[in-house]
Parts: C-alpha cells; structure tokens; sequence
C-alpha cells in the first residue's frame, strides 16, 4: 500500500508533467501566433505596406524575442520611414543577445551600417560593414563598404575594396581617377599611368582620356594633349562640351586652328548628330567672316534642334535676314508652346 508521503510526491510529479504539458503547448501556440505575423510582415514588406509592415513586426517580436531578424527589419523598416536614430537603437539593442548567431549578428550590422550611413555617420558606418566582413563576408557588404569609402574620399581603399569582388569596371577605373586626380598637382606623371590603368580597366572612361591630356597639359606637353583630348572628342563627340574648349585654347596657343576645322569635320563626317562640334565648326566660320558657309554647315544639321535653330537665326541676323531670323524664333516659340500643352494635358490624365 502506497503510503500518504508517496502519494503526495506522485501528485506533485503530475503536476508538474501536467504543467510542462500545458506551458510547451502555450509556447507553440504562441510561436505559430508569432511566426504568422512574422509571414505577414513579410507580406507587407513585398507590397509596399510599411504601416502594416510595422505592426506585424512588432506584434512577431514582441511574441517571440527570439526572432532576430523580425527586430532587424524593424528596424530597417524605421530607418526607411525616416527614424534612423530608433533604428540604430533598435539594431544595438541585438547584439549583445547571447542566443544570436554570428550569421544573424553579421545582418544586425549590415543594418546599422545603413542607419549609420542614413544619419551621414560615414566613419560609423565604416566600422560596423567591416564588422559584417569580418563576420560574413559578401558581395553586398564589400559594395557598401566601397559606398562608405567613396563618401570619405578614401579612392585607393575603396579601389581595394572592390577589386576583391567582381567589382563594376567602370566605378573601379573612376576610383583610378580620383586616385590621379589626388597626385596630378604634384606629379602629372604618375596621375597619367595612374589614369591609363584606369582605361585598361574601362577602355571608355572619358574622363581618363581627357584627364590624361590635361597632365600633359600641365607640363606643357600640348602635342601629347591634343593628342588626347582629340580622341576623346572623336569617340565621344556626344560629350563635346567636357572637351571642345582645352582642344580650341590649345590649337590658338600653338597657331594651328586650322586644324580644328579638319578634326571638326571630320567627326560631323562620321557623326551629323555631334550638335556642339556642329556649332563650334559653324563659329569658326563665322570669325573668318564666311557667314553664308556657318549657315550652310548649321543647316544641314540632321536635327533641328533649339540650339540648332537658334544659331540659325543668329547667323540670319548677322547677314542682315531679320526676317528669316524672325520666322525662325517663332516657329521655336510654337514648338515650345505645343510641348508646353501637351505636358499640361498629359498631367490632367494623370
């Protein structure tokens, strides 16, 4: 016979088992409660509906403290509504949790980095994407961190940075040139292999070319210059306007503008389109006094353009044909007044 002693110890084991029933159902009761506020969350986040977004990761965090990432894109969720100051908050908050993992801790730094980077704390910023690195290392945080480095103007660390992923070529060669750009001063030589490994990275990064010829500019090297400049204007000559000017300074310092006529036309030959080299070559015509030849070259413009019509009427004034120049301005006026309208009734549509 079981003595009364006994019985008492066996109830109170029953109880027990009967309550660590109870407590590991409420637990997974709970978690499912959590876990489908985490889901709608998520949901939220793929349509845009941060309010809602917000609310269900709350609710997902506050049932079940343990869901990092449901604090994480809170927090990113913050940061994004304009509160990156309660987002970082939020973010610290998550490391020093024993139970994170180091894959977890690696993505609670990611975010600070981006409310670092929010709050234009770029040396912060810096420090907490390294720690991600240092965690685990990806793509992503090697961009952010050439991002941060870019914002600090440290071009060499940035460089190196990227160059350890499949980096973008043409960010790797315009980290070269500001790399060049920060010695060219004090050693045009070495900004200028500097800024060939920039084209060796990017064969077409205008701004190496042209850069290149304004170091050999800068030691008075103006053959080598025009050298480089002209290939610039030639292969982009859609960008004349970064470059027509050092090409014109430079033929008139060494007496042959005559060869700017010749580079001019031979580009309008291959591209009728080049607006700027159109007009340029026009101007020079106009300073020789062959207005009737300026006009001709302006139009036989592909593209009757504002800038196009506008010399047009210029020079029409200049050979004393005030009414053609009259004619032309207000057919520009009707254009504009058309374009005008029409942008007015695309918005009511709106």
């Amino acid at each position: 016979m079981i003595s009364g002693s006994l019985w008492f110890i066996v109830f109170i084991f029953a109880i027990i088992i009967l309550f660590a029933i109870w407590y590991s159902y409420r637990l997974k009761i709970r978690y499912k409660v959590s876990s489908d506020d985490f889901i709608r969350g998520l949901v939220a986040i793929i349509e845009h509906d941060l309010d809602s977004a917000v609310k269900y990761l709350h609710s997902a965090s506050t049932k079940d403290t343990s869901n990092i990432i449901a604090f994480t894109l809170l927090g990113d969720i913050l940061r994004q509504k304009g509160d990156a100051e309660t987002a970082k908050k939020l973010h610290i908050s998550l490391l020093p949790r024993a139970f994170i993992t180091p894959g977890q801790k690696a993505r609670v730094y990611k975010s600070l980095a981006l409310d670092a980077v929010a709050l234009n704390d770029y040396k912060k910023g810096l420090e907490y994407i390294e720690q991600a690195i240092s965690l685990k290392p990806d793509q992503w945080c090697y961009e952010l961190c050439a991002e941060i480095l870019e914002k600090l103007e440290r071009w060499e660390d940035a460089f190196s940075v990227l160059a350890k992923t499949d980096g973008n070529k043409q960010i790797l060669a315009m980290y070269k040139v500001k790399i060049g750009d920060n010695i060219v001063q004090d050693d045009p030589h070495k900004a200028r292999i500097i800024y060939k490994e920039a084209l060796k990275l990017d064969a077409n990064c205008l701004p190496a070319m042209v850069k290149i010829g304004d170091a050999y500019m800068q030691e008075g090297k103006i053959a080598q210059a025009l050298e480089w400049w002209e290939k610039a204007l030639t292969e982009f000559p859609e960008r004349a306007d970064t470059i027509i000017d050092k090409i014109e300074s430079a033929y008139y310092e060494t007496g042959e503008f005559d060869d700017a006529r010749k580079l001019y036309r031979k580009i309008l030959k291959e591209n009728p389109d080049a607006e700027i080299v159109r007009i340029r070559l026009a101007s020079i015509y106009e300073k020789m006094g062959e207005l009737q030849t300026a006009q001709n070259i302006i139009r036989q413009a592909p593209n009757k353009t504002l800038l196009i019509a506008l010399d047009d009427a210029k020079i029409s004034c200049m050979l004393g044909d005030n009414h053609s120049a009259i004619e032309i301005i207000e057919n520009e006026l009707e254009k504009l007044v058309k374009e005008k309208m029409k942008y007015s009734e695309s918005l009511k549509e709106e």
